[in-house]
């Protein structure tokens, strides 16, 4: 397995929450859902970030 391959699980998840995205009409909530992701994902990259030059020796 690629080890940054999702499991069946998330992909599960993933769908789920899709769903639920697609079925709001709550613009606000979106767009807090958005941002939310947007930090997420900033974070994520940050911490990758650090374990790399921490198995690097940097």
């Amino acid at each position: 397995m690629d080890p940054i391959s999702l499991t069946l699980g998330q992909k599960f998840e993933i769908e789920k929450f899709s769903r639920e995205i697609d079925n709001s009409e709550d613009l606000l909530q979106l767009r807090s859902i958005a941002k939310d992701l947007l930090v997420a994902w900033k974070q994520q990259q940050a911490a990758s970030a650090w374990a790399l030059r921490q198995s690097q020796g940097l």
